[in-house]
């Protein structure tokens, strides 16, 4: 009967502790890389993400520049900090440069990213004999800090006034 429980034993399976830390050692060395992969994904991610706000922003801001008439549009810079850019996005209401909130103002987001945006109004005057040309270049430009490194964008354009001169 002795001989009969000792076969038994060796009969059944299993593995040594040597043979599970080789196993899971195999099992970290690929999943190292994956999580490495995955890292810099999402972080790419939050990046692209990020410069889509900021370029959403910058283009919102060339739009209500140039839905102003041109005399309205003032010359110089002016700087805002602004809470984010998004679809639901509520604004404060809009007044001093150029028809725009001039200095700070607040967009109440789900984000939390922070903006801060740059705008320059140039002026150029070009004249012939018959006609003077007025152009206003603009230029609007935002930046942001977070998620690091910090970066910025720029979008411009140009509005234009052809006067007859006598």
């Amino acid at each position: 009967m002795r001989d009969d429980i000792e076969s038994s034993r060796r009969g059944v399976g299993g593995y040594t502790i040597i043979e599970v830390l080789v196993a899971l050692t195999l099992l970290l060395t690929a999943m190292v890389p994956l999580a490495i992969v995955l890292s810099t994904g999402l972080r790419a991610t939050v990046t692209t993400n990020t410069r889509m706000q900021a370029r959403e922003l910058a283009a919102t801001e060339i739009d209500k520049t140039k839905s102003l008439k041109f005399e309205a549009i003032g010359i110089g810079s002016a700087t805002g900090k602004f809470a984010t850019a998004s679809n639901n996005a509520q604004r404060a209401p809009e007044t001093g440069y150029a028809g725009l909130a001039a200095g700070p103002e607040t967009v109440v987001t789900s984000s939390g990213d922070t903006f801060t945006v740059t705008r320059d109004v140039r002026l150029q005057v070009n004249s012939s004999k018959t006609t003077a040309t007025k152009t206003k270049k603009i230029i609007i430009t935002v930046s942001w800090t977070n998620p690091t490194p910090a970066s910025s964008i720029e979008l411009s354009t140009v509005i234009g006034q052809t006067e007859m001169t006598t």
